[in-house]
């Protein structure tokens, strides 16, 4: 692993870790807010890394496009959102699934990225939704703490 790699990949380790919390938030719709700006913020710092030219718009519409791209069995994060507005069991089901949505979304975008980015990809070329659903099931093994193999990223 190249120097970039692992600044890359300790800025993803530490984005997964806010957005987990973040989806602890009991606030619906805010919480789901909060770890796009998360997300986002954490593939502006990857581009840094990589010398590649950030654009918000793009990188606000290709996470977007990732996350919409989830199948109905993985996409249990905005649902988990939206359910915590029933009163207790909407709130205790949502505690449960958002944080590992949003840390397995996190670390999802942020592996694809580093990859795309590896090989010299930019903002502009990026494909690799395919890629993205295997990181995100992935990561929320990872999040869940079954994955002992390898540290958290």
């Amino acid at each position: 692993m190249n120097s970039k790699q692992l600044a890359a990949d300790n800025i993803v380790k530490s984005t997964v870790l806010w957005t987990t919390g973040a989806g602890l938030m009991p606030i619906p719709v805010f919480d789901l807010m909060t770890v796009t700006g998360l997300q986002l913020n954490m593939l502006r710092r990857i581009c840094k890394i990589y010398e590649v030219k950030f654009f918000k718009n793009i990188g606000k519409n290709i996470i977007g496009a990732l996350l919409g791209g989830l199948t109905r069995s993985t996409l249990s994060g905005p649902a988990a959102s939206f359910i915590k507005m029933i009163p207790l069991v909407g709130q205790t089901v949502g505690a449960v699934t958002m944080p590992i949505f949003s840390g397995a979304s996190t670390y999802g975008v942020g592996k694809v990225f580093i990859k795309h980015f590896e090989s010299g990809g930019t903002l502009l070329s990026f494909k690799a939704k395919e890629e993205f659903i295997e990181k995100f099931k992935e990561g929320a093994e990872v999040v869940r703490g079954r994955k002992r193999k390898k540290p958290v990223v």
